[in-house]
């Protein structure tokens, strides 16, 4: 499936002011990657789903991290199907009107802490502020947001989407956030 480009970045570049030139990414923050970026930098154990977002550098070249300040946007128009707790906020589940013949596209943003106004069956615009990171350190990985990218069965029951689901469902496409934000 050929996704277009969202504007992910503009964004979040807009909603939060940032100087920014590019995204960085550590080895191990990236979709597939089979280290740990955090920690003892070990193995993950299975290949990374999604991208993990923390580091951009500005156009004068310095590297600079998101934090609990940063207001996170939707990637597509959709709706917050579900929000479940993670080892250091929780993830939202979005799903989008975007169809790859019976399977449908969802969006996860994990570790994040939800906007006051965002709740479950929450319609949202592409841009909107769902989430914040949420402060501090909570666990051996810094607060950082996490996305992943996936196809779903369209007829699979959104409200019991969950990590454990994803990871052992038949039927389902991850794809890389990279190119999509």
């Amino acid at each position: 499936m050929n996704l277009k480009k969202s504007r992910f970045t503009e964004h979040i570049i807009s909603l939060n002011s940032l100087s920014f030139r590019r995204w960085v990414f550590e080895p191990g923050m990236e979709f597939r990657s089979e280290a740990k970026w955090w920690g003892d930098r070990g193995d993950r154990g299975q290949p990374h789903n999604g991208l993990d977002i923390l580091f951009y550098e500005t156009p004068g070249g310095e590297l600079k991290t998101i934090d609990e300040n940063t207001k996170i946007p939707v990637i597509y128009p959709g709706r917050i199907v579900k929000r479940d707790k993670d080892f250091l906020g929780y993830t939202l589940f979005a799903t989008h009107e975007i169809f790859d013949g019976d399977r449908r596209l969802c969006t996860l943003y994990g570790h994040v802490l939800q906007t006051p106004d965002i709740v479950e069956d929450a319609d949202v615009d592409e841009g909107g502020i769902i989430a914040t990171l949420p402060p501090g350190r909570r666990s051996k990985a810094p607060s950082h947001l996490h996305i992943s990218v996936v196809l779903i069965p369209a007829d699979m029951p959104v409200k019991e989407l969950s990590w454990k689901k994803l990871d052992e469902s038949e039927g389902l496409s991850f794809i890389d956030p990279q190119g999509i934000i």
